[in-house]
């Protein structure tokens, strides 16, 4: 009977250690397979966090691309007027000219294959960001009116690539010229009681002067300049004499310290172009004191000894001489042929008498879309305009390529008056120039600028590489 107890103990024992073995084994087992579990999952998040980093570095490469081709395009100047079909070849030299022989290309070329241009040339050398960020490729391709460029970013891994593409198209450049009052390319010379003032902002009554062929490009000799006096040439003279005062304060010190400004940027001077007008120039000047829409054709020299009337639009071909020797009541726009011939000497718009000027907007509604094309007064490229008696209020800019208002011309210019040539502007007599300039953002009518590339935001897009 004992014999028989301790069998069955014994055999419980051996029972107990078997299942202690499997349940061991089965622990094992689970912790193994969480293990490996755990491996994968961190394997796994490891390699999407990498490929992400990738792509990520691949689209930094593709954006900082982007930006890249983005300066460059807006540092593209496109002459007013240059024909369509001009336009891409331009674009190419004028991005070989500013990439080539540059550290961005470090060596490479710019390659222009009619309809598209590759920067740089090569596909296997692209534009290296850095050792972290990868490389970039970009293409430019001609849409006519605008371009489309695609760049292509690859990883520093140099396999994972990703690309953006984005349209611009041609806009004009901003010119400052605008925010002058007086912006001349020759010497501007104030003289006796002249006053040059701001209508509506002591700073818009300002001198700019871009000669560089006289070391003394502006002398101020008349009793007031209400802005500040900047020259290009940054060794320029400045000359301000008899007491003048210069930006509120006849403070010499002062106005040298605060309100002469050399070596500023010379802004973009306009390209005029005075077709849009010619359409509305229908009749043809014969003779008399009234001119309606009408033409002055070359080498007739008119004189208007009494009153005289211009409606809409007085369009002069060249060379001419034409004189005001009374007043005149303008309610309109004067322009010259565009591409005029003659010079300063054979061309001249003399305004000798008092002068009335409404801009085209304040014309009937039977003249039509002219009524839209305002902020000019007068636009005459290659004469020399001259007043001596006194203009009122005109309404626009006024340009030419040689100013000179002496004895009492004394008026407002809602606009400014750009002399466009390097010849000798005079302000003299008790003339007083009241200025109200307009600014970048309000060009005159017939004025326009050089063109670059602006982005065209809404096309921007992901693209296959």
């Amino acid at each position: 009977m004992v014999h028989s107890g301790v069998r069955m103990r014994n055999c419980l024992h051996r029972h107990r250690r078997g299942m202690a073995a499997v349940i061991a084994m089965l622990f094992l087992a689970i912790f193994g397979t969480l293990a490996v579990g755990f491996y994968a999952a961190a394997t796994t998040s490891v390699q999407v966090s990498s490929n992400e980093q990738r792509v990520l570095r691949a689209s930094m490469a593709a954006e900082s691309g982007m930006d890249f081709m983005r300066y460059q395009l807006a540092r593209i100047s496109i002459p007013y007027g240059v024909p369509q079909e001009w336009i891409f070849p331009l674009l190419y030299l004028q991005l070989q000219a500013n990439m080539q022989n540059t550290g961005n290309l470090s060596g490479r070329i710019i390659w222009w294959g009619g309809t598209v241009i590759h920067v740089p040339a090569t596909y296997n050398r692209p534009i290296v960001l850095d050792a972290a960020q990868g490389s970039f490729r970009a293409s430019i391709y001609n849409l006519g009116q605008k371009v489309r460029v695609k760049v292509t970013g690859t990883g520093p891994d140099g396999r994972t690539t990703r690309a953006v593409q984005l349209d611009y198209a041609l806009a004009q450049r901003a010119s400052a010229i605008f925010d002058y009052g007086i912006a001349s390319r020759g010497k501007v010379t104030t003289e006796g009681a002249s006053r040059v003032r701001g209508a509506t902002d002591p700073t818009k009554g300002s001198i700019l002067s871009t000669c560089m062929s006289d070391p003394t490009p502006v002398v101020i000799k008349g009793k007031e300049v209400s802005g500040d006096i900047s020259v290009v040439n940054p060794n320029a003279n400045v000359s301000i004499q008899n007491g003048a005062s210069v930006g509120g304060t006849t403070n010499l010190q002062e106005i040298y310290a605060s309100h002469v400004h050399k070596g500023v940027q010379e802004p973009e001077f306009p390209t005029v172009d005075t077709s849009a007008f010619a359409a509305y120039a229908t009749s043809v000047y014969t003779g008399g004191n009234t001119l309606v829409n009408c033409r002055i054709p070359a080498n007739t020299n008119p004189t208007f000894a009494g009153n005289a009337t211009i409606r809409g639009v007085l369009y002069v071909e060249t060379p001419n001489r034409i004189t005001f020797r009374g007043n005149v009541d303008i309610q309109g726009v004067i322009v010259v042929q565009n591409s005029p011939t003659g010079t300063i000497d054979s061309n001249v718009l003399d305004f000798s008498g008092s002068v009335s000027a409404r801009g085209v907007e304040t014309l009937p509604e039977s003249y039509g879309n002219l009524r839209k094309m305002t902020g000019s007064f007068i636009l005459a490229p290659k004469f020399h305009v001259k007043f001596s008696g006194d203009f009122g209020t005109v309404n626009g800019s006024m340009l030419a390529d040689k100013f000179s208002m002496t004895g009492n011309a004394t008026g407002t210019v809602m606009g400014s008056v750009i002399n466009l040539a390097d010849n000798a502007m005079t302000v003299s007599g008790s003339s007083e120039i009241i200025i109200a300039s307009t600014g970048t953002t309000n060009y005159p009518a017939g004025v326009f600028f050089s063109s670059n590339f602006a982005p065209l935001s809404d096309t921007y897009e992901e693209v296959q590489p």
